[in-house]
């Protein structure tokens, strides 16, 4: 069996053979060209089978998408921490609040029609916003993104008969599980 480091750069993985004469040049090279390197060295029998190994240790919780708020709305990021997810998830609840008072302010002042049609576009985007920030958290904590779906709708069936609980015990599993080993 050979030792192979793994380098990796989006979607293209390759293994450098550390038994080579030029392994450290090459790695060099590799890692100027923006390649990251891997942080353990692969034992396998070939560089195929190390891509493998990477691969399959590495599918399903590699996310290159950094937390922004654009990757949050699209629901790309698997990287929002604990603290930042506090921070986000206060500031877009000071924010809808804030939102709130101010257009019903506007509109029992004056006739308010179009304060009231602005309403809920603010109000979907803020919703979109904080089921994003929750699903980018439940990836971070290790877990698929659709299984965040079905525990928001189970929440919401609880939520009806226990008045919120659910939905404050889903938000404290989010900010106190610890992120997950693998990302």
């Amino acid at each position: 069996m050979n030792s192979y480091q793994i380098l990796y750069k989006k979607n293209v993985v390759l293994a450098v053979n550390l038994g080579n004469a030029n392994a450290s040049e090459e790695i060099k090279s590799l890692n100027e060209q923006g390649f990251k390197i891997f942080s353990r060295i692969i034992q396998a029998v070939s560089e195929d089978r190390a891509v493998a190994i990477y691969r399959a240790e590495n599918q399903s919780t590699h996310s290159e998408h950094d937390v922004s708020i654009k990757n949050v709305f699209l629901f790309k990021t698997n990287r929002l921490r604990r603290l930042p997810y506090l921070g986000y998830s206060f500031s877009s609840f000071i924010v809808a609040a804030l939102s709130m008072f101010m257009l019903t302010q506007q509109a029992s002042n004056s006739d308010g029609g179009g304060a009231l049609f602005l309403l809920f576009p603010i109000l979907i985007a803020l919703f979109w916003f904080s089921i994003g920030l929750s699903v980018a958290r439940w990836k971070n904590c290790g877990h698929k993104g659709w299984y965040y779906a079905v525990a928001l709708v189970v929440t919401m069936l609880i939520d009806t008969f226990l008045m919120g609980v659910a939905s404050t015990v889903l938000w404290l599993y989010l900010l106190f599980n610890p992120q997950s080993k693998n990302i």
